[in-house]
């Protein structure tokens, strides 16, 4: 684990439930590793979320803990300064309130099917959300995270960015769970 990586999660409270139905994905947040805890242990870090009522860090451990399962994805080829580089663009959102406009803008868009709310509405105040964290985190150093903008990006497209390119490797992932893999999740 190295700061910049991505972690994608799938949650198991209401919201993340309803993220995850909205979206049609297996996901439903993410988060940025600021650094890991190695070498006293390796598998635990402090991470940089969206969270609600705003953008925090915390210990990795507690930001997986209502996960019903997780992936950490490295981009293969990033600098140590690109990576510091995600990182200071991320902490930059520290303590701001979290996006709930924006969350209301994408669930518009799923149930009308459409991505008026997000691409062509002006945009609503209060930013960022998960997502948009980790696109504008990566944007800031000249990647781009998705197929999409940060206004409009889930946390399932940038699971699914990552995972079908080449300049990632997922690093580390949690066991999947019975109701995962009854999902087809795993």
């Amino acid at each position: 684990m190295k700061p910049g990586d991505l972690i994608v999660m799938a949650g198991t409270d209401e919201l993340s439930l309803e993220i995850m139905k909205a979206t049609g994905g297996r996901f439903s947040h993410v988060a940025i590793v600021v650094c890991s805890k190695a070498p006293a242990d390796p598998s635990d870090g402090i991470v940089i979320e969206a969270i609600m009522p705003r953008v925090v860090t915390r210990p990795l451990h507690d930001s997986i803990l209502g996960a019903s399962y997780w992936e950490i994805w490295s981009h293969k080829t990033l600098a140590d300064d690109q990576r510091w580089g995600i990182v200071e663009a991320a902490c930059l959102f520290s303590a701001h309130d979290y996006g709930y406009g924006k969350i209301g803008e994408q669930a518009l868009d799923a149930v009308f099917r459409t991505e008026l709310f997000t691409e062509d509405l002006p945009q609503i105040q209060g930013v960022p959300i998960c997502s948009a964290l980790g696109c504008l985190s990566y944007n800031e150093i000249g990647l781009k995270l998705g197929p999409r903008d940060a206004r409009s990006i889930t946390p399932n497209d940038i699971a699914e960015f990552v995972a079908a390119s080449a300049d990632y490797e997922c690093v580390a992932a949690s066991m999947p769970t019975a109701s995962n893999v009854k999902q087809g999740e795993a």
